[in-house]
């Protein structure tokens, strides 16, 4: 491609108009109409400007084909980004899914009630190395690509959205199901004993992790496919920033406070009875996280909102 095709192809991409390109290169619309169509030629400080603007380099923008970079991944985002939810969705789950394993193993088993504890903290401690691992990597990307050129097609974004709503869809039928079953069996596991009562719980909390590891992948691999929004978030505005931090600060603490409730509320209960042989207290604490969660997300929308009046 020529300068002129490069530069009318980038200008398209941008969504920008003559007037516009002009008016950020403080030129006339008459030069860029020049440009585009290789009439004339921009000096050397427009061409630098012009680089910048589109995050592109020199060469690229004077003697190769533009819209051949700009559709190919060449920082390995897309990669990165596919091993990053996996991981992130995957540890998320696990927190779940170690409760329903600590229940299991007492309920399913027979183990010893010190068992729904330890499984619990064995599982918490492997998902919250994950997600630091998975954090730091992150974070190191994010600094080193601030910003990235769009490089899917509308295919790629056609093909993931007709499948996203049934990745949302049957996880939300399963806990639904799950929820079902857990009221109908709730009267027979009663009359069976506690242990019984503790697996049907497991159960429950097994199928609740599988459909929480789904959402939480499907949502990240959706999110994904949105470069302009991955390029606002990392060039914020300096508000937009003090508001992210705030949001993130906020909701650390959220859930920070909600797994001591839960540790209280579970080693409590082994408490009141003396013995340490009660465990009711593990088995329902549970029910903090999610209430954390729409907490959390509750803030997160009132501080925006605040920042935004």
């Amino acid at each position: 491609m020529s300068f002129g095709t490069n530069l009318q192809f980038l200008r398209d991409q941008a969504g920008m108009t003559q007037e516009g390109l002009a008016e950020a290169l403080q030129v006339s619309r008459q030069s860029v109409s020049k440009w585009e169509s290789d009439a004339s030629f921009p000096e050397m400080e427009k061409l630098l400007i012009l680089c910048d603007l589109f995050h592109t380099d020199l060469d690229t923008l004077l003697r190769q084909d533009v819209s051949q970079k700009f559709y190919s991944d060449t920082v390995g985002y897309d990669r990165f980004m596919n091993w990053f939810s996996n991981w992130v969705a995957f540890s998320i789950g696990l927190i779940i899914l170690s409760v329903a394993f600590g229940l299991g193993c007492r309920g399913w088993f027979g183990a010893p009630e010190i068992a729904v504890p330890a499984v619990l903290l064995s599982g918490v401690a492997v998902a919250v190395a994950i997600l630091i691992v998975a954090g730091m990597r992150y974070d190191r990307f994010e600094k080193e690509h601030p910003t990235l050129q769009d490089f899917y097609t509308k295919e790629e974004r056609e093909r993931y959205l007709n499948r996203f709503p049934f990745l949302i869809a049957l996880p939300v039928a399963g806990i639904i199901i799950g929820t079902l079953w857990l009221v109908l069996l709730g009267e027979w596991a009663e009359q069976r004993g506690e242990r019984a009562e503790m697996g049907l719980v497991a159960g429950f909390l097994a199928v609740v992790a599988v459909a929480v590891t789904v959402l939480v992948w499907a949502a990240l691999r959706k999110g994904k496919y949105d470069i302009e929004a991955w390029n606002k978030q990392h060039n914020p505005s300096p508000e937009e920033l003090a508001r992210q931090k705030k949001a993130g600060w906020v909701c650390g603490a959220i859930m920070i406070a909600a797994t001591v409730i839960y540790m209280i509320v579970g080693f409590g209960s082994m408490a009141a009875v003396g013995d340490y042989s009660g465990d009711w207290g593990w088995r329902w604490g549970w029910i903090v996280y999610p209430i954390a969660g729409v907490i959390c997300a509750l803030v997160s929308h009132l501080i925006e909102k605040e920042e935004d009046d």
